[in-house]
């Protein structure tokens, strides 16, 4: 029996596409910050474009309507660092502050001590063995002498860095002066015959994500204004804090309500006895009655389409992954992504049974 020689051919072309991925893969990993930092400009001029459009519609030049979105966001920003912040801070700290000092004393941790704690512990070796409500008045003081740097520093640090930002800023404006400015983007960054289909699959995405930033939007700020004029003509102490709790508990669907009931009712009894705590009960229920009956009837047509449950998954995946930045590319890459995996589904059951 003759010895029988395997012969294996790669060709030039093959070993050049293996070494130009090779290249491309480890340029991407040293690159990581570079492309969050695009990502980001092409999140933030795509959530800023139904803005420039509506503008745009008005006979306002495009260059100035993007200005004009950039200028509202800024005022945004600096209207809630110098109105908003400092005092739901102090409110927060006022509120720890006032506990009973047994309860300020009590460590957080002491439901998973034992062998869950010891699990995370070993994961995590800088975790202190115990956390008090003191410890989380220290660290809430601590956040708010940050903020004291400045308003771009703060900012800039939730970026990265000032480098960062700065580069966020200007690859999203020039994004946002363009006609189609993400969409010629995508085109640059997309083999060709994925091209059309790419750009179809952000715009789908954008526009759930645009309509579900609205709708959240609306939910949380109707709701934080009703709990905040309710509380502060029961006299129930640190309205703004619960009004804050209350709007962003609003991104948990059906329960959000109730769960921020529970400080509010606390804050009542501790404050001024169980009489007010039952006003406090009777207030939250009938927001409640509204949001359920009048509200969200109007936000849900523009929430459907983004489910909370993969909302709030992706927001905490995100924060664990790249922080702030993280957070905000979140829901957009998880609503691509359930787009993308929508489209193939569809294929699949497009296809003729095979026998």
């Amino acid at each position: 029996m003759g010895d029988k020689h395997l012969s294996i051919t790669i060709s030039t072309g093959t070993l050049v596409k293996i070494a130009l991925f090779i290249l491309a893969t480890f340029f991407l990993v040293k690159l990581t910050g570079l492309v969050l930092v695009v990502l980001t400009a092409v999140v933030i001029a795509s959530v800023i474009e139904p803005g420039t459009v509506w503008f745009v519609k008005r006979k306002v030049p495009r260059v100035l309507a993007a200005i004009l979105m950039y200028v509202l966001i800024a005022s945004s920003i600096i209207s809630v660092f110098t109105f908003v912040l400092p005092p739901l801070f102090g409110e927060t700290v006022a509120a720890l502050n006032n506990l009973p000092k047994n309860i300020k004393t009590i460590d957080i941790l002491t439901p998973i001590h034992k062998d869950t704690f010891l699990s995370v512990k070993a994961l995590f070796p800088s975790l202190p063995n115990t956390i008090s409500v003191g410890d989380l008045v220290s660290s809430i003081t601590g956040t708010v002498s940050t903020f004291s740097g400045g308003i771009f520093d703060t900012v800039a640090g939730f970026f990265g860095g000032i480098v960062s930002f700065i580069l966020v800023v200007v690859i999203s404006f020039y994004l946002s002066v363009r006609e189609d400015g993400v969409g010629e983007f995508l085109a640059i960054v997309t083999p060709i015959e994925y091209e059309k289909y790419i750009r179809g699959l952000w715009k789908r995405s954008q526009n759930k994500i645009g309509k579900w930033m609205q709708g959240q939007l609306l939910l949380a700020v109707v709701v934080g204004v009703m709990t905040y004029v309710s509380l502060l003509i029961i006299g129930v102490s640190h309205p703004l804090l619960l009004a804050f709790l209350a709007g962003i508990f609003e991104l948990i669907p059906v329960i959000g309500l109730t769960l921020s009931a529970i400080p509010a009712f606390l804050i009542a009894v501790l404050d001024k006895g169980i009489g007010l705590g039952l006003i406090v009960i009777a207030v939250y229920l009938f927001i409640q009655q509204i949001e359920a009956h009048i509200i969200y009837p109007i936000a849900v047509k523009k929430i459907v389409g983004v489910p909370p449950l993969l909302v709030i998954i992706s927001l905490v995946a995100g924060a664990e992954i790249a922080g702030f930045i993280g957070v905000l590319l979140s829901v957009p890459i998880s609503v691509a992504l359930m787009e993308y995996l929508d489209d193939v589904d569809k294929r699949k059951r497009s296809l003729p049974d095979r026998i």
